[in-house]
């Protein structure tokens, strides 16, 4: 379903897309982190996150979705060499004392893991989160909001902004698990993050570069998160 003439969408639409995944994770991860509420939380953010851009595809057409033409052999290598260099990052960072300072929580990791229920499957849910929910979040944060933020206002506000908004909710759940310093720092990590992956959207035309880096980082953290859990 394609819009030859999309529109973007009015600020009613956006700022929903942008707050409901924050109170998603306020309510699995604070208010209720254990048992049926806090996990039917989690799969409905998840559903929205999924569900909500569909609700205006019409309106907004698909454009964006795919590489574009002659982007392919680029879209690849920024997206294996960027996630690989993230991922590298990522591991050397474990071998500092701030690595040290997040192992020491590891048990809180432990608990919530089990809370939510995922700790007795964690090999699926790290495949679903690195195939299929980092192509989701791609879908709905680089793709959606990052898309519809900047025929609103263009440049590196829309990259900052749709950036900010994808690192709230993960700075929800690093504060469950760390001292506020080494969580606002690992968040602040989180919005690098978003900035890198949609200018990576911006700069391709398409979601597969992105995709691919931020599944090469998922990797990596779910590898970190096994050594917490089970280490």
């Amino acid at each position: 379903m394609t819009n030859p003439h999309p529109h973007p969408l009015p600020w009613i639409a956006l700022v929903p897309a942008m707050v409901v995944p924050l109170l998603g994770s306020l309510i699995y991860f604070v208010a209720f982190p254990e048992g049926t509420i806090g996990q039917a939380a989690y799969t409905g953010t998840k559903l929205f996150i999924l569900v909500y851009p569909f609700l205006y595809l019409r309106r907004i057409g698909t454009q964006g979705l795919h590489p574009g033409r002659g982007q392919m052999k680029s879209t690849l290598l920024w997206g294996i060499g960027s996630g690989a260099a993230i991922a590298l990052a990522g591991i050397l960072f474990m071998q500092t004392p701030l690595g040290d300072l997040v192992r020491s929580h590891a048990g809180a990791v432990e608990e919530k893991a089990d809370g939510l229920g995922f700790k007795d499957n964690y090999l699926l849910f790290g495949a679903f989160l690195c195939i299929v929910h980092s192509g989701l979040e791609e879908f709905y944060w680089r793709w959606f909001l990052y898309g519809q933020l900047r025929k609103k206002m263009g440049g590196w506000a829309a990259h900052l902004i749709a950036a900010l908004a994808f690192a709230a909710h993960h700075l929800v759940v690093t504060l469950q698990f760390f001292p506020v310093p080494l969580a606002l720092f690992l968040a602040l990590c989180v919005a690098i993050g978003g900035l890198i992956w949609s200018w990576m959207y911006e700069r391709h035309g398409g979601l597969l570069g992105a995709w691919i880096s931020h599944l090469i980082v998922d990797v990596m953290l779910i590898w970190v998160g096994y050594q917490l859990i089970f280490t």
